[in-house]
């Protein structure tokens, strides 16, 4: 706090457009353009989106608040400022009483607690959450915005990673019941088939291409168990997997993971009910799930093995300790960086785009000894790994690579000391086999009954959307008969035995629609004792109950409709070779294009059945299947690449700076140095945290030697500030004279700084002009005051330091610094008037 209360000073300046603003926040930014052109180019477009949780870092001020309030605020967006302590005692923003629920202004401590609520935890949980910096915060001037930034940034992930449980059921259910049909065979047929052997498991981490040779030369005594994403690498490199795993339900995960589908003969492809129905649906080969098949009966797969989570190489440790695995090893299971900053493995789509080095992360150890960043993701997947290791004390686990982070119960090996026993033909057989002998009969025997299990379930959601319907209805009588408690108990009594059903003959349906309806359920819950509540708050929460249960059985209706209807286009495609355009119509509704390759499969003599219109059809879904495969992924590209700024880079190295994180400032200076022939920016921030490096290490000469390397216009103001720190830890006055000078243009708050080094150079007059320049723009600063009247006391000017102080003295008469300087020049001068 007292930083703050420094370096934010009670100063304020007025620009040429009549706009109040603090110079120590915002330098000369808006001397030469008035803030509203500068915030239309820069943020306009952004602010306007609707639906979306603006945080913005900083006021600029005030002005940028008053931006806002001018522009106005979309449709469903809020906006939450985040100012620093010291800033806000010194603004004030008047907020219309109408747009108080959308727009809050806020300390650090204050928006902790606000971020709690379950109405912003759903923005962040919808990636509808964006966040800014004020111009003041984005010029990294202060070092309070750039931590404030990298706190709030924080709380965004972690907030996302603990509330993702709570608040991605809907997406779970849906993506179960689209893979309803593709959900066939449990994945529990294959528990203890592999007692005693070994299998490796093998994730997409930068350590992987440093053990492909030696997997390769292990063929005949491993499984080999492989995350979707890096599947066709391995295949390419020579190495098959034997089981491939998916589990993410996003439909971007189909972009991510698509190279896996040209594996189908050779892969048997273990999926969890959630995954994405594009990768389900078009998979041509073999494939287990893992999980429940539908969500309202455990019944029908209650041995199966469960999906894990948080990612996907947890659900393959799962599966594998299942399966009876007594020797789990682990490769490309990382779990953090490598030292140049990469997250994937070589070849990968990550990997290409170059070392993430802006994203936030924590730190861990690996079993290298150093220390490596991870992404907070990764921290909870080890927190799982670790507890899933713990549950399996005679299973012995593996990890082959010395820079993966360190799990506990996990051991490091090097593979020439890793003894394994051959795999018995029959294995390998049991999972190439797995799904071959059923018959066409039987899949249409399990269509049918998935179709029969819909219809019903349909059937009873419309009986559940009627009883909520009728709640709500009697809930409104009872508002009208508030002074009837006759017709009120009557009323109730019907509400309780709609109750009853619900939670009686449509009980596992019922619980459904609250587990799919969690957040719609949970926002209304209060503290208070139900005893208490009035009649009027009764009504209140029947209404709200009974409007979830409705909205949300609705919901439900649509998707369990719209998976009966794609449930009969999957018998329809069994059963007929003649509805191509039917089926064609199902496929380019769920964007799966690719089951016309499964069609063609059950219909191998479809050329000579189809007419020229049907066969033009079939090209047409190839075609548009082939671009599936092919496209340029660019939203997925986008996404990565958002977080590759390297204005992140810049807030990272400053957070390092703060903390004194000499190992990661280490990290920064080692993934930026490949870059600095490539890239000024990234120049410049490379020497920027290796100057900080060698600074926190004592190096001081070294430091300034490579600051001054930087060419003079690659030094903003972070480097000039480190450069003056360092020469005056030196006394190298001409380099800190020369870089005080510099920042003199930057703010006027370095002046009394430059001046004093002018001092000390013994230049006098260009000291005196200096000072005297400052206080007679800011003549209220009382601290520049006392240092120049010390000066003038010091070279013997004698009258110049008395007007000082007594400047002091009329805005603070009981200042003792002034009051002690004058009365020692009182009585010196006593003494000089008795000799």
């Amino acid at each position: 706090m007292q930083e703050q209360q420094t370096n934010i000073l009670n100063t304020f300046a007025i620009s040429q457009f009549g706009e109040y603003y603090l110079p120590s926040i915002n330098r000369a930014q808006f001397d030469k353009l008035d803030s509203t052109t500068q915030y239309d180019a820069k943020f306009k477009q952004d602010f306007s989106k609707e639906d979306t949780l603006h945080l913005v870092v900083g006021m600029d001020s005030g002005l940028l608040a008053n931006y806002v309030l001018e522009m106005g605020i979309s449709d469903g967006s809020r906006f939450i400022f985040i100012e620093l302590d010291a800033a806000l005692a010194l603004l004030k923003v008047e907020i219309p009483e109408s747009l108080k629920n959308t727009l809050t202004i806020c300390t650090p401590l204050e928006f902790r607690q606000l971020i709690d609520n379950k109405s912003l935890e759903l923005f962040i949980i919808k990636d509808r959450c964006s966040l800014y910096r004020s111009m003041g915060a984005a010029s990294n001037h202060l070092e309070e915005y750039t931590l404030l930034s990298n706190d709030i940034e924080k709380i965004i992930q972690h907030t996302f990673f603990e509330s993702e449980v709570i608040f991605t059921q809907k997406i779970f259910v849906k993506t179960q019941l689209e893979n309803i049909i593709e959900n066939r065979l449990p994945a529990s047929i294959l528990k203890d088939q592999f007692t005693g052997l070994t299998c490796i498991i093998i994730a997409g981490g930068p350590s992987l291409d440093q053990h492909l040779d030696w997997i390769k030369s292990q063929s005949e005594n491993l499984i080999v168990i492989a995350v979707s994403r890096i599947a066709s690498k391995l295949y390419n490199e020579g190495i098959t997997p034997h089981i491939i795993v998916s589990v993410d339900p996003q439909d971007h995960s189909f972009e991510v993971n698509r190279e896996m589908m040209s594996l189908h003969r050779e892969s048997l492809f273990v999926q969890s009910f959630h995954v994405c129905s594009r990768i389900s649906a078009q998979w041509q080969g073999r494939s287990l799930y893992l999980g429940g098949r539908v969500p309202w009966d455990s019944s029908l797969d209650m041995n199966n093995i469960e999906s894990i989570g948080p990612t996907v190489t947890n659900s393959a440790v799962h599966l594998a300790l299942r399966m009876g695995f007594s020797q789990v090893l682990l490769c490309g299971v990382d779990f953090c960086h490598s030292r140049e900053g990469f997250t994937h493995a070589k070849g990968t789509l990550e990997a290409s785009l170059g070392p993430n080095l802006g994203q936030i992360c924590e730190w861990v150890d690996t079993y290298a000894g150093y220390k490596a960043e991870t992404l907070i993701q990764l921290l909870y997947a080890i927190e799982s790994l670790q507890t899933e290791v713990e549950r399996f004390p005679d299973r012995k686990f593996i990890n082959l690579s010395r820079s993966a982070a360190v799990v506990k119960g996990v051991s490091y090996q090097a593979t020439q000391n890793i003894r394994l026993k051959p795999i018995a033909v029959d294995k390998y057989r049991l999972l190439q086999h797995i799904t071959n002998n059923d018959s066409t009969q039987e899949r249409v025997n399990d269509i049918q009954c998935r179709i029969n299990d819909l219809s019903k379930t349909v059937k009873s959601m419309k009986i559940i959307v009627k009883l909520s319907s009728d709640a709500l209805r009697h809930n409104l009588k009872m508002t009208q008969q508030i002074d009837n408690p006759a017709q009120i108990k009557r009323l109730s009594k019907k509400i309780e035995t709609i109750e009853q059903k619900l939670n009686g003959k449509y009980h596992s349906l019922s619980q459904l629609v609250k587990f799919y309806g969690y957040y719609e359920f949970t926002k209304f819950l209060t503290t208070k004792d139900t005893d208490t509540w009035s009649q009027e708050q009764l009504n209140e929460m029947t209404f709200s109950y009974y409007d979830a249960f409705e909205q949300i059985s609705k919901k439900l209706l649509t998707l369990l409709s719209v998976a009966f209807e794609r449930s009969e286009s999957r018998l329809l495609e069994i059963s007929s070779d003649k509805e191509i355009v039917k089926l064609a119509k199902q496929w380019r509704e769920d964007n799966q294009q690719g089951r016309i390759k499964i069609w063609q499969q059950l219909h191998p003599d479809y050329l000579k059945k189809s007419d020229s219109a049907q066969l033009k059809l079939i090209e047409e879904l190839e075609a548009e299947y082939h671009e599936q495969l092919n496209n340029d992924r660019q939203v997925y590209v986008d996404a990565v690449k958002k977080t590759m700024t390297l204005e992140q880079v810049f807030i990272k190295i400053m957070v390092l700076v703060n903390t004194k994180h000499l190992t990661g400032l280490k990290q920064m200076t080692l993934y930026l140095h490949p870059f600095v022939s490539k890239d000024n920016e990234a120049n410049r921030l490379y020497h920027l945290a290796y100057g900080h490096q060698l600074h926190l290490e004592d190096r001081y000469e070294e430091a300034l030697a490579c600051m001054l390397e930087l060419p003079e216009n690659f030094i903003t103001e972070p480097e000039n500030k480190l450069i003056i720190q360092l020469s005056l830890k030196l006394m190298k006055l001409d380099h800190a004279s020369e870089a005080l000078k510099k920042a003199t243009s930057y703010s006027d708050e370095h002046l009394p700084h430059y001046a004093n080094v002018l001092r000390l150079k013994g230049l006098t007059q260009e000291a005196v002009n200096t000072y005297l320049d400052y206080l007679d723009k800011y003549p209220s600063d009382l601290m520049v005051w006392l240092k120049f009247g010390s000066f003038m006391f010091d070279i013997d000017q004698i009258q110049a330091a008395i007007d000082a102080f007594s400047h002091v003295i009329q805005s603070d008469p009981d200042n003792q610094v002034a009051l002690s300087y004058l009365t020692r020049i009182e009585a010196d001068l006593n003494a000089n008037h008795h000799t």
